[in-house]
């Protein structure tokens, strides 16, 4: 399952729940609580931003001077093809960090899905903490394997799973990343077509998959906005590719 590392506590805590379990996550869990408490020294630099709905928070190609902290509300991060076709390469929730990048420039735009407050923090004084205390540029480079790893991962889901696989991965990842367990509701912050986007499907098949996924009763459809996952372990063999072995 794809990774996203999350800081939700307090403004700079930790939540571990969004990482797997494993010899990854016992890796990389003691860089990154000692990267939350370098990065409580960057609050006095900090700016609190707020976006409504679709309103652009960086675009692509923007300087990567700064990156942000979700604080509340869904914020995606997308590329446009010439001809106007989207991918989303992710959505962010809150905890989450976005432009954490060792680029000049953002490879992508970030839009706020719903109403969305950031804290947004210099990369200059990021940079400053990183030469005083090597350390730091270590937890950094932890932070954004894992990002590749995740990105790695959904690349290979796109190549090899059908939509409804597709579907179910996307769901028990947001699961995972929310803290929603089996038989609790699980918020889709995010529209249909924003699914389609990241999944690279139509709208037509992300509303197939929820309908085979209602029928087959593994997940309940209170209303547009919520599921309720009634059987995770289905789910995940239906996401692994072992539903039909």
């Amino acid at each position: 399952m794809p990774v996203t590392l999350r800081i939700t506590d307090s403004e700079f805590g930790l939540s571990g729940r969004a990482l797997p379990t494993g010899s990854f996550a016992d890796d990389i869990m003691a860089p990154i609580q000692t990267l939350n408490h370098h990065l409580r020294g960057l609050q006095e630099f900090s700016a609190r931003q707020h976006f409504g709905r679709n309103e652009t928070i960086f675009s692509e190609g923007d300087r990567a001077d700064r990156f942000y902290k979700v604080l509340s509300g869904t914020v995606r991060l997308c590329r446009h093809a010439p001809d106007g076709r989207r991918h989303i390469a992710d959505f962010y929730l809150p905890g989450d960090l976005i432009g954490f990048i060792e680029y000049p420039d953002h490879p992508c735009t970030a839009e706020a899905v719903t109403d969305t407050t950031v804290n947004s923090y210099p990369r200059h004084q990021l940079e400053r903490l990183c030469a005083a205390d090597p350390e730091i540029r270590a937890q950094l480079l932890a932070h954004l394997s894992a990002t590749l790893r995740a990105a790695q991962q959904h690349l290979f889901v796109l190549g090899c799973r059908n939509a409804k696989e597709r579907f179910a991965e996307f769901l028990l990842r947001l699961a995972e990343r929310t803290d929603v367990s089996q038989g609790d509701r699980l918020d889709l912050t995010m529209g249909r077509q924003d699914i389609a986007d990241h999944l690279g499907l139509t709208i037509e098949s992300v509303c197939r998959s929820i309908a085979a996924l209602k029928a087959e009763a593994l997940v309940t459809v209170p209303n547009t906005h919520q599921l309720i996952l009634n059987d995770v372990a289905k789910l995940r063999a239906l996401a692994d590719g072992r539903d039909a072995l």
